[in-house]
């Protein structure tokens, strides 16, 4: 194993047993751990390309920040563990503050991402869309002032499972230069009444505290689906928490903030949600076409050993109705055919062949049929189905190939 790969393997460990130990309430070793994963990151930064290290460097920043919040110990030397510090008396009402901080910062890692949308395949129409909803308020407020056209708000994602809805967002975030912060629902979501506002409260404060930031929330169905019983008030106060989070992203009639959310279950997404100033721009996201399908090839195989036999429009064509994450995963399954060859039978190394790609698409069974399916017979009992055409459209042409 290359020493950065150990490098990343450690930092993975200690990331893991940070949220571990937090989680259990040992805050003295989940320190630890915090400050294990700076120390890995600025590792990562000295051996990564010198326009790599600012993002690293900043991202160690951020766990030493995490690692401040924690006061429960010190760490003498690095790896000897923790001596004990003099408990600081606080407040119930201050401990309570500081917990959700802690929390909200343990749930939240801040990035800037590198993906941008020419590195997208395919969906021009759609990253045209994100671009007037997400990338022009920040690139050109004073035009949105001029004109009276308001921005902020929310826009939804959505579309099927494995087609690209979290690079698309972080492409956004990318090409806008903003922080990228992706979270899941579930993340946010706690059993104990009240805390799932918090968390929620200073997950936007961290938000509000850069230049410029991109919410990313994937699940977003998981915030107020199937609602019922005794835990429908608390599912309605989240709802409403993040609405008025939301409201109050624009600061001095400038937007700082926005919020993307993403979902593979549109029907479940709260209608108090897709009402006009919440998520009221819906955009769809598409299963790749052939040509996008080509692309996905192109991209994923740049750097892999490809026999002259292999013709990728002829994959591009078999490979009708996969998804873009299938698409890379057929590339990954044809490529560990002549690897499994090389290191369990011990034969010459060879460049992949069509023949490989062919039992890889073959051993393949795409999530789509099934999930266009449920979409139509889910969307047939939604009051709102007007909202959702795109999807509407795509699962008939779907499902009548």
């Amino acid at each position: 194993m290359e020493l950065r790969d150990e490098v990343k393997s450690q930092f993975d460990k200690a990331h893991r047993l940070a949220k571990k130990f937090y989680d259990a309430g040992d805050t003295g070793r989940a320190r630890i751990e915090y400050l294990k994963c700076a120390r890995f990151m600025q590792q990562l930064a000295e051996m990564s390309p010198p326009d790599l290290r600012p993002d690293i460097l900043e991202r160690s920043r951020k766990f030493s920040e995490i690692a401040d919040g924690l006061k429960e110990g010190n760490i003498e030397v690095f790896t000897s563990g923790v001596k004990p510090m003099e408990p600081v008396p606080q407040s119930t009402h201050k401990k309570d503050e500081d917990a959700a901080r802690r929390k909200a910062h343990s749930l939240v890692m801040v990035e800037r991402p590198k993906v941008r949308f020419a590195d997208i395949a395919g969906l021009e129409q759609v990253k045209e869309s994100i671009k007037e909803a997400v990338v022009y308020p920040f690139l050109y407020p004073e035009e949105y002032r001029y004109f009276g056209v308001s921005a902020g708000g929310g826009i939804l994602l959505y579309g099927p499972p494995g087609c690209g809805k979290t690079m698309l967002a972080a492409a956004a975030a990318a090409e806008c230069d903003a922080a990228f912060i992706n979270l899941k629902i579930s993340d946010i979501k706690d059993k104990y009444v009240g805390e799932s506002e918090k968390n929620l409260r200073e997950v936007f404060a961290i938000a509000r505290q850069q230049e410029k930031a991109i919410l990313f929330f994937d699940e977003i169905d998981a915030l107020a689906s199937e609602r019922s019983g005794s835990s429908e008030g608390h599912e309605r106060s989240l709802v409403s928490e993040l609405l008025m989070q939301m409201d109050g992203l624009e600061t001095k009639g400038r937007v700082r903030s926005l919020v993307l959310a993403a979902t593979n279950r549109p029907w479940a997404v709260d209608i108090a949600l897709r009402r006009p100033g919440r998520f009221d721009t819906t955009v769809f996201i598409p299963n790749p076409d052939r040509a996008a399908r080509r692309r996905i090839l192109e991209i994923n195989l740049a750097h892999k050993p490809l026999s002259g036999e292999v013709d990728l429009d002829a994959l591009s064509e078999k490979m009708e109705g996969f998804a873009s994450s299938e698409v890379v995963e057929v590339c990954q399954r044809a490529a560990r055919i002549p690897l499994r060859e090389r290191i369990k039978e011990n034969k010459p190394r060879r460049q992949l062949t069509q023949a490989d790609f062919e039992q890889a698409i073959r051993s393949m069974q795409p999530v789509l049929p099934a999930w266009y399916q449920l979409s139509l017979r889910e969307l047939s009992r939604t009051p709102e189905v007007e909202m959702f055409d795109d999807l509407i459209r795509a699962a008939r042409r779907y499902i009548r190939q």
